[in-house]
């Protein structure tokens, strides 16, 4: 289930399923509507540690 609730272009994590094969993207990415920032998790950090 965690592909079906992630935007594959901001690859934020939303709590609800994405329409995938109609729109491609989340709301916010496909026409830029804002969405509430408690309706998705943030994409993970980069982590940038010396090996």
């Amino acid at each position: 289930m965690a592909k079906r609730h992630t935007c594959s272009t901001c690859r934020r994590r939303h709590f609800h399923c994405i329409p995938l094969k109609t729109l491609g993207s989340c709301l916010e990415c496909y026409d830029d509507t804002l969405a509430d920032p408690g309706s998705y998790l943030a994409p993970p950090a980069q982590h940038l540690l010396a090996a």
